[in-house]
């Protein structure tokens, strides 16, 4: 099979070796930079760090090493595959391009939990995806890819071979292997497709509260705008991820049902180029329909400091308590007003009394006395001993 391929390579005109090594060198330099600039985004910007963009960090940094692996290994195939096949570097690949892609896989069915959790039952997604268990999570999810692979192939129970048709190493499948893969798709794809049902549900029903409570007959569901467009655009992650590994994982089918049969070469290399794009999707797919990811990639790209986030909420907080302290004072100014215009009211209703009912001559003197006290209506006994005693002959 090989020796078919550089019969083919080598009527490839330089035109077309041209051409074909332009494509994967432009795919992996926006998967590299978009993914660099993603990762830049959630580490620099507090608003940014959630648990959930530990999700986007982790689709960020599988799709920086395929850029860094597998994109370069591929360049270096279409323009001459002679030192491929004896080459570590094959082996390197192979392990890199399936690992990654169902770490990819995997980490989505992730974020569709993530989702379900925060849209669904937002009580246990508090508990349950905190910074430190989304790691955790997907540490563990990794590791346990990394390690089936790898005792799979230090084992010998399988091995890398080199696939000329596709410009790839590729791992060499066996039946169990394709049992636990095939296990591990459905689940990830019931799980996303699960959870996002439940989510978008979860939404048009608040979408119909919201109609309702305006019009006094509900009550809201208590979902954010922006949670709303997260989940949009995690979907539309997840959709850009299928619509380029699906026709891939059609056409590597075709070919494993007749093998006997030589692919067209502008085929199989469609299907390379559909799965090294989805690691570049990610990125404008954020900026696209995200604010905040686009507001921190004009940040970085012109090399601004991300304390303007800072600053705007500080502003934020300054205005509201300016706010808050001005209510107060009209509350206060308020309150005395109206103590003023009760005292007047208490002033007027002692005068008329007085009209109606005059003092007599120590009841006169005794008010005076009152009025005269440094406390309003405390009567001294100074005064008292003074002037009101009777004497003692």
């Amino acid at each position: 099979m090989p020796s078919d391929f550089i019969s083919q390579d080598s009527h490839r005109s330089i035109g077309i070796i041209i051409i074909e090594v332009a494509l994967s060198i432009l795919i992996d330099t926006v998967a590299l930079f978009g993914n660099v600039l993603v990762s830049l985004a959630v580490i620099r910007s507090p608003k940014l760090r959630t648990s959930t963009s530990m999700f986007i960090l982790a689709l960020a940094v599988a799709d920086i090493l395929t850029a860094l692996i597998c994109i370069p290994i591929t360049c270096g195939i279409l323009v001459s595959d002679d030192w491929i096949n004896t080459s570590t570097l094959c082996h390197i690949q192979g392990f890199a391009n399936l690992t990654l892609a169902l770490m990819s896989m995997a980490t989505l069915a992730l974020t569709a939990l993530n989702r379900f959790f925060r849209v669904v039952k937002p009580a246990i997604y508090k508990r349950l995806f905190t910074k430190r268990n989304s790691l955790f999570l997907i540490g563990t999810v990794w590791f346990m890819i990394i390690a089936f692979y790898a005792v799979l192939l230090l084992s010998k129970t399988t091995h890398v071979r080199y696939e000329p048709s596709y410009a790839v190493c590729a791992v060499a499948h066996i039946l169990a292997q394709t049992l636990v893969e095939f296990v591990c798709v459905i689940l990830a794809f019931l799980t996303i497709v699960v959870s996002y049902s439940l989510v978008f549900v979860r939404i048009r029903r608040h979408q119909l509260s919201m109609i309702s409570s305006i019009l006094g007959q509900g009550r809201d569901l208590n979902i954010s705008v922006e949670e709303i467009k997260i989940s949009n655009v995690l979907f539309m992650s997840v959709l850009g991820f299928a619509i380029c590994w699906i026709p891939s994982l059609v056409i590597i089918t075709m070919d494993r049902v007749a093998p006997d049969t030589t692919p067209p070469r502008s085929r199989t290399l469609l299907c390379t180029y559909l799965n090294y794009l989805s690691s570049a999707l990610n990125p404008v797919i954020y900026g696209v329909m995200n604010r905040s990811f686009r507001a921190e990639y004009k940040r970085i790209l012109f090399c601004r400091k991300t304390q303007i986030d800072v600053s705007q909420a500080g502003s934020r907080a300054i205005r509201t308590l300016r706010n808050t302290a001005r209510a107060a004072v009209i509350w206060k100014t308020r309150i005395a007003s109206d103590d003023k215009v009760e005292m007047s009211k208490v002033a007027s209703h002692k005068k008329d009394i007085s009209n109606k009912f005059p003092l007599e001559n120590g009841d006169v003197f005794l008010g005076n006395s009152r009025r005269s006290s440094p406390c309003s209506g405390v009567v001294t006994f100074s005064h008292i001993s003074r002037t009101s005693s009777p004497t003692l002959d």
